[in-house]
């Protein structure tokens, strides 16, 4: 399913760009707030305003514990002090089409469809683990994270270049997570150690409906 979105919407994309352009304009799009596009540039043919839209969400942490434990290799209790340090970042972009199918004074009607695919990049630094990065690099590569959204709206034109809007619609996330782990069961009518492989996979969805508020600018043509 996930295939054919992104080949309908391509598909969508080839097809109004090959109209006339004296038809066209181009068209952009802030939403306020955490939205799967706050920021989109579109592309205006007739009723269709094809968009691409990127968001990116950069954070950091630092963390620490300071304290006395036991240590079994001095044997005694010692002071100890344990440091995080995290980095994330996650791209959003985000391809969709908006469809203009009613116009009643300067209030136009439309539908919207797209779809958002989220990259992960993170680095992680523990003071006591030289793995930690490279076990952090694993996990990511074992999730897959994608959304979309259906909506419907309206726009209300101040002029032909600016408008305000409302949009009310459903949105769809899924995230993915596979992993797969090789062990030694033990047998003991045998004796002997059996090699194993574990999978674990996991799928979450979740379906909320969204409300916002959009300021457009269509340029000139």
């Amino acid at each position: 399913m996930k295939k054919n979105i992104i080949k309908s919407v391509f598909l969508i994309f080839i097809f109004l760009f090959s109209i006339e352009e004296n038809k066209a304009q181009f068209h952009f799009n802030v939403s306020p707030g955490l939205q799967f596009n706050t920021a989109n540039f579109g592309y205006k043919v007739n009723n269709f305003v094809p968009y691409f839209g990127l968001q990116i969400l950069n954070g950091s942490a630092n963390l620490s514990e300071k304290g006395e434990r036991y240590d079994p290799d001095r044997g005694g209790i010692v002071p100890y002090e344990d440091k995080y340090k995290f980095s994330g970042i996650i791209y959003i972009p985000t391809l969709g089409t908006k469809y203009f199918f009613k116009e009643t004074n300067k209030l136009k009607l439309y539908g919207t469809i797209s779809f958002t695919k989220f990259i992960l990049s993170g680095k992680i630094e523990v003071s006591n683990d030289s793995d930690a990065n490279d076990e952090l690099q694993s996990e990511i590569k074992k999730m897959n994270l994608w959304g979309g959204q259906l909506g419907f709206g309206t726009e209300y034109f101040f002029d032909n270049n600016f408008s305000v809007g409302g949009e009310f619609g459903l949105r769809l996330l899924r995230l993915k997570y596979k992993d797969t782990e090789e062990d030694l069961i033990y047998n003991p009518q045998t004796g002997n150690y059996v090699p194993s492989t574990t999978t674990n996979d996991y799928r979450f969805n979740l379906s909320p409906t969204y409300v916002r508020i959009s300021f457009n600018y269509y340029f000139d043509k």
